[in-house]
């Protein structure tokens, strides 16, 4: 049997384990070790059918503390206040981790012209990781304006990772996120998001750009979220716009 063989006939067995729920909806997979000695072959074969397995969204490594099932994808609609009180109505324990400190820094260039500020000029970032204990489910990098989250604000940033901004913006300056236009692009994963996210270059990103205004035009702030895209359904409602209406009149009076 040829190595690509091999790895296609392990994993189609691991897979179909995997969804009989051999291991649980949240479980911890045995050691590649025993694995190996299960199908007769190497570790570094195993590695390949685990990366295999990662990129089709079944299971999730944490490098030392193992491999494990990923739970069924979330619905996520598209505009949440607190993704991790949204993991808690889900039963998950939301888990968040500052991957820099929040500071002051030179907006990049992409992110001025959403902001409509110029290139160079100061933006307070604020980028971490949102997930569980046992699945890193997203990068959630966010830029504001200096004269809404400079100073107390931002100390309480740094102090705490959770420190909901939002509902400091709108206790301190009056202003509420009352519009907001998203971009969601498809894409593989960087070499620094797959090192966060701890994914291969081969499981799917989602990258979505979100500009978020006040009723007076504000930007309050702009996000760049990147999503493992096989956890999670973004889920949208519409309401139809007005010539919707009027052609469904025109059809019913023809």
């Amino acid at each position: 049997m040829s190595p690509d063989t091999k790895i296609d006939t392990i994993t189609e067995a691991l897979r179909h384990r995997i969804q009989a729920g051999a291991f649980g909806t949240a479980g911890r997979l045995p050691s590649l070790r025993m694995f190996a000695q299960e199908f007769g072959t190497t570790q570094e074969t195993m590695n390949k059918v685990i990366q295999r397995l990662q990129a089709e969204g079944l299971v999730s490594s944490l490098g030392q503390r193992g491999i494990f099932i990923r739970m069924a994808r979330a619905r996520i609609p598209g505009i949440l206040l607190r993704f991790d009180l949204y993991l808690k109505e889900l039963g998950m324990e939301p888990v968040e981790t500052n991957l820099e400190e929040p500071a002051l820094m030179p907006v990049p260039k992409d992110i001025a012209e959403l902001m409509k500020i110029a290139p160079g000029a100061l933006i307070v970032r604020r980028i971490r990781r949102q997930g569980t204990p046992t699945a890193h489910m997203r990068i959630a990098e966010n830029f504001y304006p200096v004269d809404l989250v400079g100073g107390t604000i931002l100390e309480q940033m740094q102090k705490d990772e959770r420190f909901d901004v939002l509902l400091a913006i709108k206790e301190q300056h009056n202003k509420v996120i009352k519009a907001v236009h998203e971009d969601v692009i498809g894409r593989l994963p960087t070499k620094e998001e797959q090192d966060w996210l701890k994914v291969t270059r081969s499981t799917p990103v989602l990258e979505v750009i979100r500009i978020n205004q006040a009723e007076d035009g504000t930007i309050v702030m702009v996000n760049r979220l990147i999503f493992v895209a096989s956890y999670f359904v973004l889920s949208y409602d519409y309401t139809p716009p007005h010539w919707i209406d009027e052609k469904q009149k025109q059809k019913s009076n023809a």
